[in-house]
């Protein structure tokens, strides 16, 4: 936008969304005080290193995780383990490039006020608070920014916008699987918006770079013993359709358990608009197949192995965010009244729904903060009582605590990198461990017993 005088002014929306993220950020920092290195973080940890550039590209799982890798070892060798604050502080951060670009598609398809709307419910998006105070997802996030900002760059019809995909997609597929995701939601979009010729080697080029790496190295990655029965194709239309209400009960705030309502609100208003429109937007159709395809992949390679992993927030945060972009382009431009009166009221409801989607985030993000707060308490305590010495005589020193490394390994790890058994940032944020954990964490130690994620 330019004044009379021809100098750029700000849109009134990009202020807003400033002003929200520089309140918000902070905020989920804030809220992310007092946690530490949980499960997954250890293997980084522990297994990873700069100086190896042949563990950069070994799976995590089945994760393609090189750029993650590379992050968090530039962090684990510059800051250490001596806090917490730094790892967050990436992910916060990656969390806000992610409302950013979700903001600028919301507002491309729908208007400011959509946009706005979208960005201030996943500032607070507590549907996906494994993703906001857990440092080792800075892969997820990290692949849902790139994946967004890929269907952003194929609205630019030339070549710099085509290979700018091609690149994108490459940093989502190095950064998590999730990012195959954008991946299918590139595709068929492209594919129904008749641009599949023209995007066909820009699509081709990360589907084989990735096809590469996974023959190479993603395939041992593999949990031993997962089959493709025919049980677990079965099971795969049920996790679509339960991933699909997760998705719109997150992001209108009714919840998982009534979530089919909003999901199929949204298919009865999509078909409207095929029969009435002889078509739907090219975004709405790829952004679900997207859902469809990361939902339809957990059913059918993990589902079996961890119960009710379609729930997961990690996962909620990735399809919710993909189910707003596809409302905002099956809706459309959302133009409010001009009469102040029939403004104020078309803004009501909307206002009101707003709210109910906050409220219901806001208090997820709550009760995930005391859910990782729990866990650090145990973490810290399966830490304090590997390091008492002696070790009680029924332990292995090298046998893994299931949520941090063996008492061996932490003692060398710790001698290096510093403790986190408090925060040097923050170490008023340090809660004492409670004496059941620390008793439950000497248990664990002496009879290996698995202790409970």
């Amino acid at each position: 936008m330019s004044d009379a005088l021809g100098r750029r002014r700000l849109d009134p929306s990009t202020v807003v969304l400033v002003i929200a993220l520089v309140i918000g950020l902070p905020l989920l920092l804030w809220l992310g005080r007092g946690m530490t290195f949980f499960s997954d973080e250890w293997a980084f940890i522990q297994t990873r290193s700069l100086g190896d550039p042949g563990t950069w590209l070994t799976p995590h799982n089945e994760h393609w995780s090189t750029l993650p890798v590379i992050v968090y070892r530039l962090l684990v060798e510059t800051v250490g383990l001596r806090t917490y604050v730094p790892y967050l502080a990436v992910v916060v951060a990656l969390h806000g490039s992610v409302v950013t670009l979700a903001f600028i598609a919301i507002r491309r398809s729908s208007g400011p006020f959509a946009a706005v709307a979208v960005a201030i419910l996943l500032l607070l998006y507590g549907s996906g608070f494994e993703n906001l105070y857990w440092g080792f997802q800075t892969g997820f996030v990290g692949a849902t920014a790139a994946g967004i900002a890929a269907l952003l760059t194929l609205d630019h019809h030339d070549d710099r916008g085509r290979w700018g995909v091609a690149i994108l997609l490459l940093i989502g597929l190095a950064t998590a699987g999730v990012a195959l995701a954008f991946c299918v939601a590139v595709a068929v979009e492209s594919l129904v918006a008749r641009r599949l010729r023209s995007m066909f080697v820009p699509l081709a080029i990360p589907a084989l770079v990735y096809a590469a790496w996974f023959v190479a190295f993603g395939r041992f990655g593999i949990r031993t013993g997962t089959a493709l029965s025919a049980s677990a194709f079965i099971d795969v239309p049920s996790a679509i359709i339960t991933g699909l209400s997760n998705a719109a009960g997150a992001i209108t705030g009714v919840g998982p358990n009534l979530g089919i309502v909003p999901a199929v609100a949204i298919a009865v208003w999509a078909g409207v608009r095929l029969w009435r429109d002889r078509g739907l937007p090219p975004r709405f159709v790829g952004c679900i197949a997207g859902i469809a395809v990361l939902y339809g992949l957990i059913g059918l390679t993990r589902s079996h192995d961890f119960t009710g992993i379609i729930g997961y927030t990690r996962y909620t945060y990735v399809s919710g965010i993909l189910l707003l972009i596809a409302v905002g382009s099956l809706a459309g431009r959302i133009r409010l009244p001009e009469a102040p009166n029939r403004r104020l009221l078309a803004m009501v409801p909307l206002g009101g729904l707003l709210a109910v989607a906050l409220v219901f985030n806001a208090r997820l993000l709550l009760d995930g903060r005391d859910l990782f707060v729990t866990r650090a308490a145990r973490t810290r305590a399966l830490i304090t009582v590997a390091l008492e010495r002696p070790l009680p005589a029924t332990t292995d020193p090298n046998r893994s605590l299931v949520l941090v490394p063996s008492p061996a390994v932490l003692e060398t790890l710790l001698a290096r990198y510093g403790s986190p058994l408090s925060d040097v940032l923050v170490p008023w944020a340090v809660e004492p461990i409670p004496a059941d954990l620390l008793a439950a964490a000497r248990k664990a130690l002496a009879e290996g017993i698995e202790v409970p994620h």
